[in-house]
């Protein structure tokens, strides 16, 4: 077997590093690319979802708005049905009774809704959250 020479295995060496290099790069490359994908979810006003619901339908998204007063009704079994409001739009949103906050009804209260927005134009979503509640407190003294 041949002696390899100080030459050779600086080559190798070389492209040893070139090729981690070229994982790490791909690698990064492949992260942004996924970060800022389709598939991540935007956060949205009612408002704006409804200027473009044609570009927001079936994607997984969030959904802010302050709830509207007397909104809350059943919407079949364990479905609830509430309207958010946001610079003057409304949309309807359904959702399981399980993934309702308790107070989450009080007039005026700020709602995150994480879902989507179905072809029937009604906001289906898994998630609801709400604002803070010290919010809508009176001012202790």
């Amino acid at each position: 077997m041949p002696e390899e020479t100080p030459d050779g295995r600086r080559l190798r060496v070389r492209a040893a590093l070139a090729v981690a290099a070229l994982v790490v790069v791909t690698a990064t490359v492949y992260l942004v690319v996924d970060a800022f994908s389709v598939g991540s979810v935007t956060f949205r006003f009612v408002d704006e979802v409804l200027a473009a619901p044609a570009e927001l339908q079936g994607r997984w998204i969030k959904v802010s708005g302050t709830f509207v007063a007397g909104s809350r009704a059943p919407a079949g079994p364990d479905t609830t049905r509430f309207v958010l409001e946001g610079n003057g739009a409304r949309l309807t949103v359904l959702a399981p009774d399980d993934s309702l906050p308790g107070g989450f009804d009080v007039p005026g209260r700020d709602i995150v809704a994480d879902g989507r927005l179905e072809a029937d134009g009604n906001f289906h979503a898994g998630i609801v959250t709400t604002g803070c509640p010290s919010r809508y407190e009176g001012r202790k003294r």
